[in-house]
């Protein structure tokens, strides 16, 4: 009997442990939240539990500003520029409400919301993006007078089945340009790539017109950011290089590759050799940018690398995640710096 009430105990701690583990799993599910204090670093330095495997159907849905599933009243029409998604974008008035785009989603759970806008210098600096959740709409700010012409993530988000108006933009605070309402994008799970932004793919819910995006011959960090998303989903493993499973520097290596850059399988070794120029504070980064982590410490070698995707965003090969994603760059501990590349 004395044995038996011993374990009582420590069920009971057990318990505790594996509700604190779950906990940290979906520490990172909305953009909005911070990461929690004590989780471990998303890259190849994982001390805490990955995530679930993903098992549930493919879905995806595009909703473009010129469907019928998207309102904004008193927002204006707006045609000039380049990279914007289908016939025309919408930009706000002044005074007006929350553009407002109805998203069907199939079943309740975890979605990726992504958005596309044109780049320019008069856009809303800090636009903000609600998207509709159980405990409310959780906001995030983005730029918008950077990585346009491009389906830019937002975050994750626990969202309800149904078909109603589920994502908004709105303009920043600061009211310091035009927020601008072109196509978003809601794709299931958290590890889930972006929608085929080939111009002249559509979805369930899009016009599936063609962008107007500039396709020069010369390529840029777009380029490699498409690159890297198509790995996404690829099983994670360490030391490894094949079609199945790869490492972080192994999705490194063969997304710079096709642009001309050749690059070893160690990640101390892509930070010291002479290609590229080094980036070292993270406000600076741009998209395409091969970015470096020191988890153990910032005296400690390289631990982890991966690519810019932009808005705060990297793809990389994650132990945690145990799967090529896309996932929010804070929560990769000790950030080292990033080299950009003259692209070939």
């Amino acid at each position: 009997m004395r044995r038996s009430h011993c374990m009582v105990p420590f069920v009971i701690l057990a318990s505790v442990c594996v509700s604190l583990a779950a906990l940290s799993v979906f520490a990172g599910v909305s953009s909005a939240e911070p990461p929690s204090q004590g989780s471990p670093s998303q890259g190849s330095i994982a001390t805490g539990p990955g995530l679930p495997e993903e098992d549930f159907p493919d879905y995806s849905q595009v909703v473009d500003n010129s469907s019928e599933r998207f309102e904004a009243p008193g927002w204006k029409t707006g045609e000039s520029g380049l990279d914007y998604y289908g016939e025309d974008y919408s930009v706000a008035g002044e005074g007006t409400e929350s553009a407002r785009f109805k998203v069907k989603v199939p079943a309740t759970g975890v979605y990726s919301v992504y958005a596309w806008w044109h780049a320019e210098g008069g856009n809303d600096s800090s636009a903000r993006f609600g998207v509709s959740t159980p405990e409310g709409v959780r906001w995030t700010e983005v730029n918008q007078r950077k990585d346009g012409g491009f389906w830019v993530k937002l975050g994750q988000y626990e969202m309800k089945e149904g078909d109603r108006y589920a994502v908004q933009v709105a303009p920043g605070s600061g009211e310091e340009g035009t927020a601008v309402a072109d196509a978003v994008a809601v794709v299931r799970g958290v590890t889930s790539a972006p929608p085929d932004d080939s111009y002249d793919e559509g979805s369930e819910g899009s016009s599936g017109l063609r962008t107007t995006a500039d396709r020069s011959s010369r390529p840029n960090g777009r380029d490699v950011v498409r690159k890297a998303r198509a790995f996404q989903g690829t099983r994670y493993k360490y030391a490894t290089c094949t079609r199945a499973r790869m490492s972080c520097t192994c999705l490194t290596s063969r997304t710079f590759r096709k642009f001309g850059i050749y690059m070893s399988m160690s990640e101390g070794r892509q930070w010291s050799s002479n290609r590229g120029n080094k980036i070292q504070h993270r406000r600076n980064l741009q998209r395409g940018d091969h970015v470096f982590f020191r988890e153990h410490g910032p005296k400690r070698r390289i631990t982890h690398v991966g690519v810019y995707s932009g808005n705060g965003n990297i793809v990389h090969a994650s132990s945690y995640f145990g799967k090529v994603v896309e996932s929010r760059i804070k929560y990769i501990n000790g950030f080292a710096g990033a080299k950009r590349y003259h692209l070939r």
